[in-house]
């Protein structure tokens, strides 16, 4: 990478401004589909216009704001003016609704847990949620100024850079606090792990408030590239578009979720695109969501025949209380799935292999070894670290694993945490973080399993939901996926868990339920011994997501136990092993 190395990513784009101010920095394709050309000193502009408004409003360094933006030239200003003033963003998503009073009632607990001294958001939406939050609202016009001078920024690799809302799929959101530190050590490793040039260039559409999206900016403003940045509303219109920016700007890296490749896959099934290059299209990080090989198959079917090379879909691993990655798959070879025993799985928690044509196997995909700079392990109950193969808790160590989330206020580490101490310590004394994921190792190489507080306990067997949930879309034939959720139930009668399944209703779409019920119930039995299932059939927007998309498997299961979604058994009661 060109010039020194900086010790926070406003350094950087500091550094990048007076070295190569006329270098590319930008492209920010807004809401409007309008572009906007963005050089280092345009964006450093930005940054100036922006500081002094904070500074008018009160707003100084150690504050907390809450941003509601879509992605924009006003959401670079604003989310890097701040982090240059050493003042601590949480970015939240927009109201996807017509519920204001719901989505107000949100962002007035956001606000009161980040102790938030602001709201910034459009004039639009300013006008509707000031009668109703606690804290004041403004606009990204209301804080643009006279621009200032830009020295030394006023924060440090120890200072908090922003607060980012975890993923809340197994309980309510927390907010991690992220350093300046963790985001240059991160973006750093991901830089090494997918070996990375000044001749890269990374396009994303994903949202901002997700860390999979706002470590983007930090990317490209650390490693020096220039960055094509959409609006996600832009890739809902037409998810071919992002394929088409990346074929129009000569994009090399873009990250995505598993369900935005299978989205692109099934429309160009229906809609062939035309005048694509992806050639140069070197590496596409797959994460966010577990990541389903025929997924990558059929996005690799769709999009080889316009030079996409079998190197590029790299499944990863991460989370926001390592900042973002925590492994990337080796950028050098194609993807790698283990084939291994479903059963052995549940009865032993061990990854035993078999071959592709048995009807017991189960394919695991691949997320690569550790990103450079950090260790990674998997313990059983004992702590102890398990030989490969053994399935048990991922823990991972390094300089982008943060030290605390920020505790609700009159928290005993409230105090502290107010003023940029540790919060809610997350690490042992080992300075090890348990991601609260399981998973195994083979050669230095990690394969996830699931969330251990989302394991089907049948009968003492430990059943992996996501592993169920893909083995019945097969079963079914099922052209969408996430199209089936699992869950476990305790029943007091057998005094173990019971396997309830939510089917997306377009499952049956001019089939019979009971069929479809008959033939996935005799597939659990022969594959995994499970009886007794009960499925509920649900309207694919009923079912309870957090703001990335990912199921919320908790409540789902709530919605079961309070008699929400109807149910319809099967007649063998499950079996004991």
């Amino acid at each position: 990478m060109s010039g020194r190395r900086a010790g926070t990513v406003v350094e950087a784009l500091l550094d990048s401004a007076a070295r190569t101010p006329d270098r590319p920095a930008f492209h920010v394709i807004e809401r409007s589909e309008d572009t906007f050309a963005l050089s280092c000193a345009d964006v450093c502009r930005l940054v100036a216009e922006t500081v002094p408004g904070l500074t008018a409003q009160g707003i100084g360094t150690g504050d907390r704001v809450i941003v509601v933006l879509p992605t924009s030239r006003d959401f670079l200003a604003v989310y890097l003016g701040c982090l240059y003033a050493g003042v601590v963003p949480v970015v939240a998503a927009e109201p996807t609704t017509a519920d204001t009073a719901r989505y107000t009632a949100h962002l007035s607990r956001l606000a009161a847990h980040a102790q938030a001294e602001r709201v910034i958001t459009t004039p639009e939406l300013a006008g509707v949620l000031a009668p109703s939050l606690p804290v004041r609202v403004t606009t990204p016009d209301a804080l643009r100024g006279d621009p200032v001078l830009l020295d030394a920024p006023r924060a440090t690799p120890e200072s908090l850079a922003h607060l980012q809302a975890t993923s809340g799929s197994t309980g309510a959101p927390k907010l991690a606090m992220i350093r300046h530190g963790n985001i240059a050590a991160n973006v750093r490793a991901i830089a090494e792990a997918i070996r990375g040039t000044t001749d890269d260039t990374l396009v994303s559409w994903l949202p901002l408030f997700h860390d999979m999206g706002l470590i983007g900016i930090s990317y490209a403003l650390h490693a020096r590239i220039p960055m094509v940045l959409a609006d996600p509303v832009n890739f809902l219109r037409n998810p071919l578009s992002w394929l088409h920016w990346i074929s129009r700007y000569g994009g090399t890296l873009s990250p995505a979720p598993s369900s935005a490749f299978h989205i692109c896959a099934r429309v160009a099934r229906r809609r062939p695109p035309e005048g694509l290059d992806l050639s140069g299209f070197r590496v596409a990080l797959c994460g966010a969501e577990p990541v389903h090989e025929a997924t990558l198959r059929a996005f690799q079917s769709a999009f080889g025949p316009f030079g996409l090379p079998e190197t590029t879909l790299r499944p990863v691993y991460g989370l926001a209380e390592a900042t973002l990655a925590v492994t990337i798959s080796d950028v050098t070879r194609p993807y790698t799935v283990d084939r291994v025993d479903a059963e052995a799985i549940a009865a032993r928690g061990h990854a035993e292999p078999r071959t592709v044509d048995d009807p017991r196997t189960t394919g695991l995909m691949c997320v690569g070894p550790v990103v450079p700079g950090h260790t990674l392990r998997v313990v059983g109950p004992d702590g102890k670290e398990l030989p490969d193969r053994a399935i048990g808790a991922i823990e991972v160590a390094g300089p982008s694993v943060i030290d605390g989330c920020l505790p609700e206020p009159g928290g005993a580490a409230a105090g502290e945490a107010a003023a940029g101490g540790a919060g809610d310590q997350l690490v042992g004394s080992d300075g090890y973080l348990s991601t609260g994921d399981l998973g195994y190792l083979l050669d230095g190489e990690l394969y996830v399993t699931g969330r251990s507080k989302d394991m089907v306990i049948i009968s003492g067997r430990n059943y992996v939901p996501d592993q169920v949930e893909r083995f019945v879309e097969s079963v079914t034939r099922s052209p969408r996926t996430p199209a089936v959720v699992a869950v476990g139930v305790p029943d007091a009668t057998l005094h173990t868990e019971q396997l309830h399944l939510l089917l997306d209703e377009r499952l049956a779409e001019g089939r019979d339920r009971q069929d479809i019920t008959a033939q996935v119930s005799r597939a659990l039995d022969e594959t995994f011994g499970i009886n007794g299932v009960t499925y509920h059939w649900v309207a694919r927007a009923r079912l309870p997501r957090t703001t990335s998309g990912k199921i919320q498997r908790h409540l789902c299961r709530r919605l079961i136990e309070d008699g929400t979604l109807a149910a319809v058994p099967t007649a063998a009661p499950s079996r004991p092993a």
